[in-house]
């Protein structure tokens, strides 16, 4: 499915990834333009609301990646050229996943650096095991985070015992219900945004300039009703887990806002809001913010916020420049590697990396200080 004229795409990686996409697009309703890729086709059939394509089904027959990482990198890269067909109008892509598993964590990194390789962007929503699930899944899903980090623009990273915070002694199953509402309205939310003509819009460009000069990222959602619910709203954001209480919006370098409620949204309130947000934030924070006014928000007050931990300036930001020069500063967001024994692959496969001062010198300059070349 191409993407609509907003140049925006919503995909799904993996069973729990393509899930998740298929909530939001069912609580957005109509034009959330969606795609979802899996290796399962009993589990790709169960997503009302998302197209899912199969990927790697002559490797793997149809059955799933077997929570086999190379299983799920092996499928994205047979079936690579479908999966940019069905992505080749979008120029802002929102990949959801999540690691610990076949699928998500092994085709998400070589999705993305496809995507990156045909100049992209690239926002990436990825959740992490459970602390109970074990360390070797956990170990897994912190083996994909540097590829991650590496090929997306921005990551925004959810660990699941944070999505589930204070729903301990629910069942599983309502539980599971719970949070993967949680994550679909805060895409919902986004989307909303981006889509809905605002009083102070929010479009697809201004997230695309902010994804272009920022790197790891918090998500947070809040919602509001009542006498004092713009004070309430901002003490909500704050206090979730999934900006870590606060300390997120406390160390941001930039932050997006989006600001949605029905037509009794007041002037004063909206102002209560960013005095409250910026109280949180760092004083040189950059935020930009968005107003939406839809009637389905009536009587309460609703935030969606990306935080973002670094802020890059315009004359450092990688790829094509105004003038036609490239950037060829390294970004503050390229992290170093762990190992100094990690081994190559593709012609390299079987050889030491070469890493000098934590770089991977066998990855092309261009993908290494992320330049973004023009097509």
């Amino acid at each position: 499915m191409s993407s609509d004229t907003t140049g925006l795409m919503l995909v799904g990686i993996g069973g729990g990834g393509c899930r998740m996409v298929a909530a939001a697009c069912r609580a957005h309703g109509e034009g959330v333009a969606a795609v979802g890729f899996d290796t399962d086709e009993v589990a790709s059939r169960n997503t009302p609301g998302v197209k899912v394509h199969l990927i790697g089904a002559t490797r793997l027959n149809k059955q799933g990646a077997g929570g086999v990482h190379s299983n799920g990198r092996l499928a994205a890269q047979d079936d690579l050229p479908g999966i940019l067909a069905h992505l080749k109008d979008a120029r802002v892509v929102v990949v959801v996943a999540c690691l610990g598993g076949g699928t998500g964590g092994g085709a998400t990194p070589v999705i993305l650096q496809a995507l990156r390789a045909e100049g992209k962007l690239t926002l990436c929503f990825v959740t992490t095991p459970f602390a109970f699930e074990g360390a070797d899944r956990r170990q897994m899903a912190e083996r994909d985070r540097p590829l991650l980090e590496q090929h997306a623009d921005t990551l925004v990273q959810i660990p699941l015992d944070e999505l589930y915070a204070g729903q301990e002694q629910q069942a599983l199953a309502e539980a599971s219900r719970e949070a993967d509402a949680r994550l679909a309205s805060g895409l919902c939310l986004l989307w909303r945004l981006l889509l809905t003509p605002g009083y102070i819009s929010f479009d697809p460009a201004r997230l695309q300039n902010m994804i272009d000069r920022a790197g790891l990222a918090r998500f947070g959602v809040a919602a509001a009703t009542g006498a004092d619910r713009s004070e309430t709203v901002v003490a909500a954001l704050t206090s979730t887990p999934l900006l870590r209480k606060g300390a997120a919006l406390s160390g941001a370098r930039a932050l997006a806002l989006g600001i949605l409620a029905g037509a009794d949204l007041r002037l004063a309130e909206i102002g209560t809001i960013m005095e409250r947000i910026r109280a949180a934030c760092p004083k040189d924070v950059h935020i930009e913010m968005g107003v939406v006014l839809d009637a389905c928000f009536d009587g309460r007050v609703e935030l969606v916020a990306l935080a973002f931990e670094q802020w890059l300036p315009v004359e450092r930001r990688a790829g094509m420049t105004t003038g036609g020069e490239y950037s060829v500063e390294p970004l503050a967001k390229e992290r170093p590697r762990d190992s100094k024994l990690q081994v190559g692959s593709g012609k390299f496969r079987g050889v030491e990396k070469t890493v000098i001062k934590g770089e991977d010198f066998d990855i092309p300059t261009y993908q290494r200080l992320h330049i973004r070349l023009e097509r």
